[in-house]
């Protein structure tokens, strides 16, 4: 992959110097190496301004609408942005959609998967059936373990809070086996880079592991921070793009086009959404209901104080369900 100047949607990076809490396998670790690890960013949006607009290397227009929804749980928002990264990556970057020893994952989560989660298997499909045209091996796709969630939403951090965040995180690379480490190029899909902080967090994560090269595949990037006037929180806007209500989300729940992510738990159960939550988990079949209770369990947030009321709401909704059978005469339950 070529090194192209600073405001184009690819680059070449420098590695951060100040190690997150890292957990690695053991017999993976890297020995003292003289060179950092090459590593570049590649994105199919470059965005500027209050309005994304694409920077023109992708057939597929850019669309708020499309990555909002994508950012929500649709399935076909994030079908299409990883079918249009699976072609670009092939037509521009071969070498690289091609490489021997291809590792994939995605930004980093605990029990309920981030909405890249489901951005990267999807791409995963579309890769591999590249690579297998070429007697390719398929490129596995492992998740680095968020040891800790936390309340609140990262889109509308601050640069500072958003260091603070990424600096108090300990990541787990437990489920990488030794021999898939070694010399493997390392792709990390992600849905948006900010500030970078999360990059950043990762790039030292990983200057730990005996890899030849780490790329971060990104839907968009945002203009560099040290610009004049930037906010980062011009990712919330993009985020709720379309989605600003629980009812714009439970569209999604309602018409079959969803999979589970963390921002959906965390926007469901937010403080914010106190007075509509009772009406809108009527609303909800009980496969969502089930779901959002369980995921609020495993990730920790029915223990959390910002959401300890919210998920007594969708217990209480749970518990009448289930002393109240559906029309069917049974509790449905379907997983997502």
């Amino acid at each position: 992959m070529t090194t192209s100047t600073p405001d184009t949607s690819e680059r070449e990076i420098a590695s951060g110097s100040d190690d997150p809490r890292i957990l690695v396998p053991a017999g993976s670790e890297a020995p003292s190496l003289a060179f950092p690890i090459p590593t570049r960013e590649f994105a199919l949006y470059s965005l500027s301004g209050p309005t994304p607009v694409a920077d023109g290397i992708c057939s597929l227009p850019f669309s708020s609408a499309r990555y909002s929804r994508y950012k929500y749980g649709s399935v076909a928002a994030a079908e299409a942005f990883a079918r249009a990264l699976g072609t670009v990556l092939g037509e521009r970057h071969p070498e690289l959609a091609r490489a021997p020893k291809l590792l994939m994952t995605s930004s980093p989560y605990t029990y309920v998967p981030t909405a890249a989660a489901t951005l990267a298997r999807r791409l995963r499909t579309v890769l591999n059936a590249a690579r297998a045209g070429c007697g390719l091996r398929p490129a596995p796709l492992v998740q680095v373990d968020r040891i800790s969630p936390c309340a609140g939403d990262y889109g509308a951090l601050s640069a500072r809070e958003r260091d603070r965040r990424m600096a108090a995180n300990t990541l787990s690379f437990w489920r990488f086996r030794p021999e898939q480490l070694h010399d493997a190029h390392l792709l990390v899909i992600d849905d948006v880079r900010v500030t970078g902080a999360h990059q950043r967090c990762l790039t030292r994560a990983t200057d730990a592991l005996p890899l030849a090269a780490r790329t971060f595949l990104y839907i968009a990037l945002f203009p560099s921070p040290v610009d004049a006037g930037f906010d980062p929180t011009q990712e919330d806007a993009l985020n709720h793009a379309a989605i600003k209500t629980l009812d714009d989300l439970g569209g999604i729940v309602e018409s079959g086009d969803f999979a589970w992510n963390v921002r959906i738990c965390k926007f469901v159960l937010d403080p914010a959404n106190h007075g509509d939550l009772p009406r809108f988990l009527r609303r909800m079949p009980d496969w969502f209901v089930c779901g959002l209770h369980r995921n609020s369990c495993r990730d920790g947030y029915s223990r959390m104080g910002r959401y300890a009321r919210s998920h007594a709401m969708v217990r209480a909704e749970l518990a009448g369900r289930r002393r109240r059978p559906s029309e069917s005469g049974q509790f449905r339950l379907r997983s997502a």
